[in-house]
């Protein structure tokens, strides 16, 4: 989402003001293909971390990683084949060809993710190698790499669109390179933490963890994979229809939407990290000693305090920080509509997190599963209640459905606490 947000404002500052809505909405849809492409190998990430935050035995904590990075690696080149071949047929039918201008975004959006997608395996070897060390309670190398990452994409940027001209297609090359970048630098630090002596070389650690093919004993992955698909494939159908309804309302309000979407994204992924993936982290060493309550409440109130302040910048981003994004005076008043949902979903989003967070790391995964399922039938339809042209309606319905989100999981990770 940080990646996608610079892009964002990159190609909506560079663009004219007669061009901006279209290239901001072109990213619309080009993001969300792109991120959910990637996102959708999660239970990767997920299973990284919770067998590595759980084992203590040097050969199997490199096995965990070693698993982690190969299939990481595999999933992220046929990623980059699928979404060459699939970009334009299923933009094509995504955006529509009857609100104004939609053939030209549906252009724009094709390019941006074709050469967004020569990244895709970088970036799912960088996740993996990120969870590996959340794993290992190292908080200080994703930080690093995110850094250098955001660094890169911001020069590429500055030259791709800014000086060059190249629109959505310099933002794309941009963000692909900064996700080798980042790649990079988190197998370095990885190697350094978690690999042998004499493994300074990102090159040789990935080398030889790609040549590991020995089985985890009494672990595997597929055992994350349905329940935290479900999840994935929730969320990605929830922000989709999302995406999908704005589209049909015009460039205009897809623009603003497009915007709205990645600032909520970029706090959830803050919210994600603060409270989700420490719970990962912290809780499984835990299991069956004293102070798992204790530590479930601080880490809700750390999820509540990051949430309140999350949701006042992103709030505030919205109202007032349009031209952060666009030159077009439009899109600034279709953001400004919907600051107070984006707001209000932000800061539901903490409990959401927290609960979330505590079901993965104590592998409550049937009732994650279950609870998914139910909220990917239901969110499309309240998405549907939203009036003809009203984007507003959109994310008054997400909010809805975060307040449902958040009381659900809030009930069953106390319950789950107790048990553990």
């Amino acid at each position: 989402p940080l990646l996608t947000l610079i892009d964002t404002s990159a190609v909506g500052l560079a663009s004219g003001a007669k061009d901006s809505a279209l290239e901001i909405a072109a990213l619309g849809p080009g993001g969300s293909v792109c991120d959910g492409a990637t996102y959708f190998y999660t239970f990767l990430n997920i299973a990284t971390t919770n067998f590595l935050a759980s084992e203590t035995e040097p050969e199997k904590r490199d096995q965990v990683v070693a698993r982690g990075a190969t299939l990481a690696l595999r999933n992220g080149v046929l990623a980059l084949i699928w979404l060459r071949l699939i970009a334009g047929p299923f933009l094509a039918v995504f955006i529509g060809g009857q609100a104004s201008g939609a053939l030209e975004v549906q252009k724009r959006a094709a390019t941006y993710v074709r050469v967004r997608a020569l990244g895709a395996p970088f970036l799912l070897l960088g996740n993996a190698l990120t969870a590996a060390l959340l794993g290992a309670k190292d908080s200080a190398a994703p930080l690093i790499a995110l850094a250098a990452s955001a660094s890169t994409n911001i020069i590429g940027d500055f030259i791709a669109v800014g000086l060059l001209g190249r629109g959505v297609r310099g933002a794309a090359e941009a963000t692909a390179l900064s996700q080798v970048v980042q790649a990079v630098v988190l197998a370095r630090l990885a190697a350094k933490k978690l690999g042998t002596a004499g493994e300074a070389s990102p090159v040789r650690y990935v080398r030889r963890l790609l040549k590991t093919q020995r089985r985890l004993e009494g672990r595997s992955f597929a055992a994350f994979a349905g329940p935290v698909l479900v999840l994935v494939f929730s969320k990605l159908l929830s922000f989709g229809v999302m995406t999908f309804t704005a589209a049909r309302f015009g460039s205009v309000p897809l623009a603003a939407h497009q915007l709205t979407l990645t600032i909520f994204l970029l706090a959830s992924l803050v919210l994600d990290a603060v409270a989700g993936q420490t719970a990962q982290a912290f809780l499984p060493p835990l299991k069956g000693r004293t102070g798992v309550q204790k530590l479930g409440r601080r880490l809700l109130k750390l999820s509540t305090g990051a949430a309140l302040v999350s949701s006042i910048t992103a709030g505030a981003l919205a109202l007032r920080g349009a031209r952060l994004f666009s030159g077009d005076p439009a899109v600034a008043s279709e953001l400004a509509a919907v600051a107070a949902p984006l707001a209000a979903s932000v800061l539901l989003h903490g409990a959401i997190a927290h609960g979330e967070g505590v079901c993965l790391a104590t592998a409550d995964l049937k009732f994650v599963g279950a609870s998914y399922a139910v909220s990917g039938v239901v969110f499309p339809a309240l998405v549907g209640l939203a009036g003809p042209g009203a984007l507003r309606g959109v994310w008054d319905a997400f909010v809805v459905f975060q307040i449902a989100r958040a009381a659900v999981l809030q009930l069953r990770a106390r319950h789950v606490l107790r048990k553990y």
